[in-house]
């Protein structure tokens, strides 16, 4: 049985029935109805009528207590957050725009300390559901940009950047080779195209290109130098130095070639050699420190063994003494033939 009751404060309908509901009907047409269960329905309410403030509404999932608008979704769907005209923005990304466009406006994503904060770009479900993605590890303190489902670039808790894989400099190309390109090289004039600073922004060598050659440059100018002294003996260094015939370890082909051993040449010619004789890597203060870790100590392998930190040689450095040999050697000749 359906009851209508009212009293000084409260009018009552009721519509006694598990499956019974209330309708509401104007001119015997049903505008709204509640179900038993509560679920309000109605086919006529009109937005345009729903106006003003509501104080201190909550509902489950909704709590609105802005006293301006926060949130507006205009005829097209499109969505702004502190904007009310977001459909005046670029058609391909106006589906949500974030911002009034005046002082400063952002986003957070928040997640747990050993979860990540994600970004994707989908074109479908499955795996096209993260074709494209921006990710933070927050375990790791690691940001991440990925195409085609997989990290492409990564930057460290340190800084470390490394493209194609995790870096553990400053920055890492892994897989391919890494290309430098100045399109506005056209002509026979070499431009730079890499630069070497030191930690006063001075630029102490270069990488040039021109349309035919590449140039490798260190410094060299005059007003760099002092002590300048042309009558050292240079023969009497070169003799010491011990030109060998090698293969290295790594190459499977054992093909020999022609070279030094870096600590063979470091007593003649210290400034072509990096490193020094039996050296090992050792953690520094610029890196992530594993943890029990401390600057100076061994970096291990992963059998517990210590890493070499092998010599190199700039064969370059070699040049003004086989120079300086052949002008001695001339000039003996000369004066043997005087």
């Amino acid at each position: 049985m359906s009851t209508i009751k009212s009293s000084d404060e409260h009018l009552t309908l009721n519509a006694d029935g598990s499956s019974k509901d209330i309708k509401f009907q104007a001119n015997g047409v049903e505008k709204a109805s509640i179900s038993s269960s509560g679920a309000f329905t109605s086919t006529t309410i009109d937005a345009t009528k729903l106006t003003g403030t509501i104080p201190n509404f909550t509902s489950t999932g909704i709590d609105d207590n802005a006293d301006a608008t926060a949130i507006t979704i205009d005829s097209s769907e499109q969505v702004g957050i502190a904007n009310t005209s977001p459909n005046s923005y670029d058609a391909e990304a106006k589906n949500l725009v974030v911002g009034s466009g005046t002082g400063h406006q952002g986003m957070t994503i928040v997640a747990g300390t050993s979860s990540k904060s994600k970004i994707h770009f989908a074109d479908g479900t499955g795996a096209a559901a993260y074709k494209g993605m921006v990710h933070y590890d927050h375990n790791a303190d690691t940001l991440n940009l990925a195409t085609s489902g997989n990290d492409r670039l990564s930057i460290t808790s340190s800084g470390n950047v490394g493209i194609g894989g995790t870096p553990g400099d400053k920055l890492d190309v892994f897989g391919g080779v890494g290309m430098f390109r100045r399109s506005d090289v056209n002509s026979g004039s070499a431009e730079r195209i890499v630069a070497f600073k030191d930690g006063s922004n001075t630029e102490r060598g270069s990488i040039k290109i021109s349309n035919s050659a590449v140039t490798y440059t260190t410094g060299s100018d005059y007003r760099l130098k002092e002590n300048v002294d042309y009558t050292w003996d240079a023969t009497t260094r070169l003799k010491q130095l011990k030109p060998a015939r090698f293969n290295f370890i790594a190459d499977d082909t054992n093909t020999l070639v022609d070279g030094f051993i870096a600590h063979e040449v470091s007593s003649v010619v210290p400034e072509a050699i990096s490193g020094e004789k039996d050296a090992f890597q050792v953690w520094e203060a610029f890196e992530t420190l594993p943890e029990g870790v401390s600057v100076g100590d061994n970096k291990l392998d992963d059998d517990g063994n210590r890493i070499p930190l092998m010599q190199s040689i700039d064969q370059s450095k070699l040049v003004p003494l086989l120079v300086k040999t052949i002008q001695e050697l001339e000039a003996r000749i000369t004066a043997l033939e005087a």
